[in-house]
C-alpha cells in the first residue's frame, strides 16, 4: 500500500500539472476576449461560444488542481504509521504464536521419546525371547554337548524365562506409555489446529485491519472526491454548451469590427471631365429613346436570369434524387454520390449568385428607362414550362418506381447540360426537319426503352421511318421496320442527307434529277427463294445497297435486313427518298391521321410552380406572357422534356440542341 501510494502521487502530481499545463495558453490566448464578453451582460456568459469554451478551460484547470491534491493525500498516506503499525501487531502476535508453537512441539518430542522406548523394549524382549527358545529346545533335545550338563541347561532355561517376562512387562509398559502420547500429542495439534491457530491469526488480522481501516478509506474518498468534482465540472461544460444561442453567437461574430462588417457601396468614380453617373440611352429614330447595346444586354441578362432559375430548380430536384441514391446505395459507391453533391450544391450556389447579379443588371436597366419586362415576363415563362415539364417527367420516373443509377445519371446529365449550356434562351430552336421531307428515314444511333404507351423502344443501330416532324420538345413520331409508330427522341436518330457521291449530282441538284434512295419500305411479304434473296415482313425497311450507274436493271435489287445482304424484287418495295414535295396521296398510310395525344398530357403550364423557388427579379410583377406562347403548334405534343443520349459528343451531323 505504500508502494502503491507513492507511485499514485506521483502519478496524480504529473497529471495535474500536465493539465494545468495544457489549459493556461489557451486562457491566456482567449483572455482579451473576456473583458468584452464580460461587458455585455445582457446577453449572458454562459449564451456564447466562447463561454462554454472557457467553462470547458477552468473544468480542465480545476481537475489538475484536484489531481494535485490528490497527489498530497497519496504522499501522506505512503509516509504514514502503517508500516510501524504492522510491525507491532505481527510483533505481538507472534510471541503468542510461538508459545502455542513451543508446547506443540514438546508434545511431538514426548511422542518420539517414548516411541524410541517402546522400540529399544521391544527389541530387548525379542532377543530373550530367542535365546530362551533356544535353550529350551537343547534341553529337550538333551543336547548338553561336553561343557553343559543337563542341569545347567535347565537352570539356563529357568534363567532365560524369568528375564524374558520381565521384558515383557517393561515392553508392555513402554507400548502404554507410547499410546497414550501418542492420543495426547494428536488431541494437542487438532486444538492447535482448529482452536489456537485461528484465534492467534483472527486477533492478528482485525487488529492489523483496524490499523489499515483508515487508509483504505482515504484512498477510496481520494479516488471519489476527484471523480465527482471531474463529473461536475463536465456537467456545468455540457449546461453551458446547452445553453450557446448559436445565432446570437454568430450576429457577434460577424460584427466584429474591421473582420466580417459589410463594404460600403462601390460608388461611380468618372474619370476625367466626365460628369454622367448613370446609364445613357441615344436617341433613335424619330426621338425616340432607344439603344440597341443596352437592348442586348437586356436580352442577355434576362436569358441568362432564366437559366439560372431553372439551375436553381433543376439542381435541387437533383439533389433529392442523389440523396435518396445515398442512403440506398452501398458503401463503395459512395463517395463517387457525395462527389456529385457537392457539385451540384456548387452549381447551385454559382447559379444564386449570378442571379443575383443579374437582377441588379436588369433593375440599373430598368431604371434608365428600358422595358425589362418584356424580355424578361417570356424567357421567366419559358424557363418555368421546362421546370414544369422537367418536374413531370420525374415524378413519371417516380410512378414508375425508376430508381436505378440510369435514371439518376439521365437527370444528372440533363441538369449537366442545363448548367453547360450559355445563353440559353437567347438562339432559336433549330429547325432540322422543317425542310426536311416526310416520309424520311433515320439512323438509331442510341437505344431508347419506351417509358410511356405513345412512345417506341428504339434499338441501336437499326432504321426508323420518320412520319411526323419534331418540335420544341424534340420528339419525332416514327415507325419501324415491324410497322410500330410512336414518339422518339430527335436527338437519339441521326439523318443522312439526301444526296450521295457516288450518284454524281452536287449538293444543289442542278440538273433536277431525283436523289438516289438508299432506303425502301416493303409493301408486301417475301420469302426468299434462295440463300442470295432476303425475306422480309410487310412494312420492313431495307437498307439499299448502291448500285451501279450503267447496271441493267433487271428487276432485282441488293438490300440489307435484319443483318443480312440479299437481292430481292423492286416491284415489291417502294422507295422511301424522292425529290422534295408533299408525299404520295396514293399511299393510304400517309392520309391517315397522327395518333392521338397520350392520355397523361400536361395542361397548358402556369405561370407560378409550386414548391420552386421564385426568381429574384428587378421588380414585383407578374409573369404572365400570353403573347408567343399562345401562338404555338396546335398539334399536342408530349409535355416532357426527351432524356439525353448517353454520349455527351453526338454524331457531326446531328447538332445538340439547346435546350
Amino acid at each position: 500500500m505504500r508502494s502503491y501510494s507513492k507511485q499514485r502521487a506521483a502519478i496524480e502530481r504529473e497529471y495535474g500539472q500536465a493539465l494545468q499545463k495544457l489549459a493556461g495558453p489557451f486562457l491566456k490566448r482567449e483572455g482579451h476576449r473576456s473583458g468584452e464578453m464580460d461587458s455585455r451582460p445582457s446577453l449572458g456568459r454562459g449564451r456564447m461560444v466562447f463561454g462554454a469554451w472557457r467553462c470547458l478551460l477552468d473544468a480542465t484547470v480545476a481537475g489538475g488542481q484536484a489531481r494535485l491534491q490528490a497527489s498530497d493525500r497519496y504522499r501522506d498516506l505512503a509516509g504514514g504509521t502503517g508500516r510501524s503499525a504492522k510491525e507491532q501487531v505481527l510483533r505481538k502476535g507472534a510471541e503468542n504464536l510461538q508459545r502455542a508453537q513451543a508446547e506443540v512441539l514438546q508434545s511431538i518430542r514426548e511422542l518420539s521419546r517414548s516411541r524410541k522406548l517402546y522400540g529399544q523394549r521391544e527389541r530387548v524382549w525379542a532377543l530373550a525371547q530367542e535365546k530362551a527358545a533356544d535353550v529350551q529346545a537343547r534341553l529337550n533335545r538333551s543336547d548338553h554337548g561336553l561343557f553343559h550338563t543337563r542341569t545347567s541347561l535347565q537352570k539356563l532355561s529357568t534363567k532365560l524365562s524369568a528375564q524374558s517376562a520381565q521384558y515383557s512387562q517393561q515392553l508392555r509398559a513402554a507400548r502404554n506409555e507410547y499410546l497414550l502420547n501418542l492420543v495426547a500429542t494428536n488431541a494437542h495439534l487438532d486444538h492447535y489446529y482448529q482452536e489456537e491457530l485461528p484465534a492467534l491469526l483472527k486477533a492478528l488480522v482485525s487488529e492489523l485491519l483496524e490499523h489499515l481501516r483508515d487508509p483504505l478509506t482515504l484512498l477510496s474518498r481520494t479516488e471519489l472526491e476527484a471523480a465527482e468534482m471531474a463529473l461536475e465540472h463536465a456537467r456545468r461544460g455540457g449546461q453551458a454548451t446547452s445553453q450557446v444561442s448559436w445565432e446570437q453567437d454568430l450576429k457577434l461574430f460577424l460584427q466584429e469590427p474591421g473582420v466580417f462588417s459589410p463594404t460600403p457601396p462601390q460608388e461611380f468614380q468618372p474619370a476625367g471631365a466626365d460628369q454622367v453617373c448613370a446609364l445613357e440611352l441615344e436617341e433613335g429614330a424619330g426621338g425616340v429613346a432607344g439603344d440597341r447595346g443596352l437592348e442586348k444586354e437586356v436580352q442577355r441578362w434576362t436569358s441568362r436570369a432564366a437559366r439560372d432559375y431553372k439551375i436553381q430548380n433543376h439542381g435541387h430536384r437533383v439533389l433529392q434524387r442523389l440523396e435518396q441514391r445515398r442512403q440506398q446505395a452501398p458503401e463503395r459507391e459512395a463517395p463517387g454520390i457525395d462527389q456529385r453533391l457537392q457539385e451540384v450544391r456548387e452549381s447551385i450556389r454559382r447559379a444564386q449568385v449570378s442571379q443575383v447579379k443579374g437582377a441588379a443588371r436588369l433593375a440599373l436597366l430598368q431604371g434608365a428607362g428600358l422595358d425589362v419586362q418584356r424580355w424578361l415576363k417570356p424567357a421567366m415563362t419559358q424557363a418555368q414550362d421546362e421546370v414544369e415539364q422537367e418536374r413531370r417527367l420525374s415524378e413519371a420516373r417516380l410512378s414508375q418506381r425508376d430508381l436505378s443509377p440510369t435514371a439518376e445519371d439521365a437527370e444528372l446529365s440533363d441538369f449537366e447540360e442545363c448548367e453547360e449550356t450559355g445563353e440559353l434562351f437567347e438562339e432559336p430552336a433549330p429547325a432540322a426537319l422543317a425542310t426536311r421531307p416526310l416520309p424520311c428515314p433515320a439512323h438509331v444511333v442510341f437505344s431508347y426503352q419506351a417509358g410511356h404507351e405513345d412512345e417506341l423502344t428504339i434499338t441501336e443501330g437499326e432504321w426508323l421511318e420518320v412520319i411526323e416532324e419534331g418540335d420544341a420538345d424534340e420528339w419525332v413520331k416514327a415507325r419501324n421496320q415491324h410497322g410500330e409508330a410512336g414518339f422518339v427522341p430527335e436527338r437519339y436518330l441521326n439523318f443522312p442527307d439526301l444526296s450521295f457521291p457516288e450518284s454524281g449530282h452536287d449538293s444543289d441538284n442542278p440538273s433536277g434529277a431525283e436523289p438516289t434512295a438508299f432506303l425502301a419500305r416493303a409493301l408486301y411479304s417475301y420469302t426468299g427463294q434462295s440463300a442470295e434473296e432476303l425475306s422480309f415482313p410487310e412494312g420492313a425497311l431495307i437498307r439499299l445497297l448502291p448500285r451501279a450507274q450503267d447496271g441493267v436493271d433487271d428487276g432485282f435489287w441488293r438490300g440489307e435486313f435484319g443483318g443480312r445482304v440479299g437481292v430481292f424484287p423492286s416491284l415489291l418495295v417502294e422507295e422511301l427518298l424522292g425529290p422534295p414535295g408533299p408525299p404520295e396521296l396514293s399511299d393510304p398510310e400517309q392520309m391517315l391521321p397522327s395518333p392521338s395525344p397520350p392520355s397523361f398530357s400536361p395542361p397548358v403550364p402556369t405561370s407560378a410552380l409550386d414548391g420552386a423557388p421564385a426568381p429574384v427579379l428587378p421588380v414585383d410583377q407578374d409573369l404572365d406572357c400570353p403573347g408567343p406562347l399562345d401562338m404555338m403548334v396546335p398539334r399536342l405534343r408530349p409535355m416532357r422534356p426527351p432524356p439525353p443520349p448517353p454520349a455527351k459528343a453526338p454524331d457531326p451531323g446531328h447538332p445538340d440542341s439547346l435546350t
